[in-house]
């Protein structure tokens, strides 16, 4: 059970603080059954409610040491192998479905690289890209204490670093 003022990752959307634990007076939720009150970080009109007892859609940030562990094995995370174009959002989704942030990585690196190559962004690749990196940030940006347009950068200089020290 999560306490008030705890920070998550709430699915792909960013960091948010459980803001109120309790029972909900809205036509969807169930009558006497707890739920977390998620407030964005970022957005103060974006709020989530989420079931207290159904926690697969939400988890703790990662530490420091994880954000630091995850950012030193990026060039080692491998892109992801799309077999079928037609199939490329459902393999997106299917890769992001754990809320996992190396999968995250696997499905950025996977858009960046097919940018580049194509030398334009398809509106798939933007949505998702756009959707990951703004989760990925929030969350790095909340682990490692820094202002999460800091982040790419923080990221470059230690894969560099870690690249040049091989």
């Amino acid at each position: 059970m999560l306490n008030r003022g705890e920070a998550v990752v709430y699915k792909c959307k960013g960091l948010y603080k459980v803001e109120e634990i309790g029972t909900l007076d809205f036509s969807f939720a169930e009558g006497g059954k707890l739920y977390y009150t998620l407030q964005s970080v970022e957005d103060t009109a974006d709020r989530a409610y989420v079931p207290a007892d159904d926690e697969t859609r939400i988890r703790r940030p990662v530490s420091r040491q994880e954000a630091m562990d995850l950012i030193e094995r990026m060039p080692a995370i491998e892109m992801l192998q799309v077999k079928n174009e037609k199939f490329r959002e459902q393999e997106y989704k299917a890769c992001i479905a754990d809320y996992c942030p190396e999968n995250w990585i696997r499905v950025l690196k996977t858009a960046y690289n097919r940018t580049k190559s194509r030398g334009s962004i398809t509106s798939v690749d933007r949505k998702y890209q756009t959707l990951l990196e703004h989760a990925l940030f929030s969350e790095l940006s909340f682990a490692l204490g820094i202002p999460a347009g800091q982040v790419t950068e923080f990221i470059r200089e230690h894969t560099e670093g870690a690249a040049k020290a091989q």
